[in-house]
């Protein structure tokens, strides 16, 4: 006779709403045990539930997990089960979906050769029941495998109310759910001692997905989640890409979220792996951040050895607002500020200008200026010409700083993003030098002199540095040099050159201290220590004595 499937627990085509528990037949299925018969028949669900539907365990409210299918074959060829602790008897109970994944529910007596496969039988039972699953108790014999094991509903037990606030009182999952099942090791094996299969809730195959315990990300995700991470792809867009993969987000056996804490528990780890690994255990030379105090106290603590520069242009856009207020703030006292940070080449250059700055305008009660100066070491670019800042002053919010950045970090970066990004952002940044450095290796940029000195730069230098060199090489036809002393083998030369400061040109003098012996040249300017170019100044020196070979140091 024909068999009729009907879906869990939708009424039959007879009208009648109550859940059923009729017997299916199905195909075997084997987790670690005995493979079931595939030809099971069936009775009605009043006679083989054992039990009235007025009984205390069979009300309405109890749901048992079972799915319905009607066979009506010879009862001859029902195998005799033994009675279960939920009130149902008789034959085999399995649960069927899919149309053809059929499981044996759980009773006692069966048995699996190991732990793992009752867990996982029991998991994949309770996804197509509806309900998730948790190892509410286990004990380990002597040989540290699991002797005793009790995995029950996740809904099992009762809800404990954790909130202050008895009136907003958290939610839970709680509804002290009896459903479980009992294991114990007996002759090697794990067999059910004791079954309950009837839940208080509902049960929902469609919602399983759901449950934490059906959620799992394999390690094939785990790797593309990394790399997309360290690329610096957003989670959105990585778990995105991994739902049209799959055809849709009900086939992934995991949320978002699960893929959000993986992540966050992969950049933990790597930062504690050792977030200055890339650094090699060598501290940086220079550090420019914002003038805040906090980044100061810790980079003299963390790096004592680092030179700490503030960045010079965040300071000075602070210039309007704390001192716009005075009468002769257009009238020369911004120029003359101006004139202390950047036209002073000695430090005592520097304090005089400070100092009738102050008295001229009467700025001596003011507090931020008071404040700049007592940390004038960390910003005054006098202060800072003796170290190498690759051409730095700032941190350049418009500049090769954010460029560098640009498609690694965003305004809701955190810190441990922050490092792996760095990386990233690192790693771009040399292969971009080694393109340079190609660049250098298979094209030349042509000489604008016959000086011997500007073809050893064209060696040195990659075709990108060696033209900021040529600007400087160009700049000794405008040099006006004058000797102002000679002491054995040293001279000091003053230069005269024309510096344009935005749509301005001056005038600024430089000095020059010069060895004849070793042909070492040191300018006030700077240029060669801060930025590694060696200045206008010191070769308008070498040509006036008649240099022809660039120095080893300058090398």
């Amino acid at each position: 006779m024909h068999s009729y499937w009907s879906p869990v627990f939708l009424p039959y085509p007879d009208g009648s709403q109550y859940p059923s528990n009729i017997q299916n037949v199905g195909y075997p299925f084997q987790y670690g045990m005995r493979t079931l018969t595939p030809h099971i028949a069936t009775s009605s669900a009043t006679s083989e539930r054992g039990c009235s539907e007025n009984s205390p365990d069979c009300r309405e409210t109890a749901v048992p997990c079972t799915n319905s299918i009607v066979d009506e074959e010879s009862k001859e060829d029902r195998p005799k089960s033994p009675e279960t602790d939920d009130c149902t008897t008789g034959s085999l109970q399995l649960v069927q979906t899919d149309g053809d994944n059929i499981i044996e529910e759980p009773r006692s007596g069966m048995e699996f050769n190991f732990f793992e496969d009752l867990h996982s039988y029991y998991k994949d039972y309770a996804k197509k029941c509806g309900f998730g699953v948790m190892t509410q108790r286990s004990e380990k014999g002597d040989d540290q495998s699991i002797r005793y094991a009790t995995l029950g509903c996740a809904r099992g037990g009762k809800a404990r109310i954790k909130s202050l606030n008895v009136a907003k009182p958290r939610p839970t999952g709680k509804t002290d759910c009896k459903a479980m099942i009992n294991a114990l090791k007996v002759e090697g094996k794990m067999r059910l001692t004791t079954v309950h299969n009837t839940h208080n809730h509902g049960l929902s195959p469609k919602k399983s997905r759901f449950f934490r315990c059906n959620r799992e990300v394999s390690e094939t995700v785990k790797r593309v989640l990394d790399t997309n991470d360290l690329a610096g792809i957003r989670m959105n867009k990585s778990f995105g890409s991994l739902v049209v993969g799959a055809g849709g987000f009900e086939n992934l056996p995991f949320l978002e979220n699960d893929c959000r804490n993986y992540i966050d528990k992969a950049r933990h780890l790597r930062l504690g792996a050792g977030g200055a690994g890339c650094m090699d255990g060598i501290p940086p030379k220079a550090i420019i951040t914002d003038q805040d105090r906090a980044m100061k106290n810790a980079i003299a603590k963390v790096f004592p050895e680092s030179r700490h520069r503030f960045c010079l242009w965040h300071i000075l856009k602070k210039v309007p607002e704390k001192l716009g207020s005075y009468a002769a703030y257009k009238s020369g006292l911004k120029s003359h500020l101006m004139k202390c940070v950047y036209d002073t080449q000695t430090v005592e250059e520097f304090e005089k200008c400070w100092d009738g700055l102050l008295n001229t305008y009467d700025l001596y009660k003011n507090v931020w200026l008071k404040s700049l100066y007592d940390e004038r070491q960390h910003w005054v670019p006098v202060f800072l010409k003796e170290y190498f800042w690759a051409g730095m002053n700032t941190t350049q919010r418009s500049e090769s700083m954010n460029a560098f950045f640009d498609g690694y970090v965003h305004a809701k970066t955190n810190l441990k993003e922050f490092v792996d990004q760095f990386d990233s952002a690192l790693r771009k940044k040399i292969e971009n030098e080694n393109n340079a450095d190609f660049h250098t290796f298979s094209v030349t940029i042509p000489c604008i002199s016959r000086s011997p000195i500007e073809k050893r730069f064209q060696e040195l230098y990659t075709n990108a540095k060696f033209r900021e060199v040529q600007q400087q090489v160009m700049g000794v036809l405008n040099m006006d040099l004058c000797l102002l002393s000679e002491d054995g083998v040293m001279k000091r030369y003053l230069v005269e050159d024309e510096v344009r400061v935005e749509e301005f040109t001056k005038l600024v003098t430089y000095s020059v201290n010069f060895n004849v012996e070793d042909y070492d040249g040191k300018c006030s300017c700077g240029l060669f220590e801060m930025r590694g170019i060696l200045c206008r100044h010191i070769l308008a020196i070498f040509r006036a004595n008649g240099i022809k070979l660039l120095p080893d140091r300058f090398q």
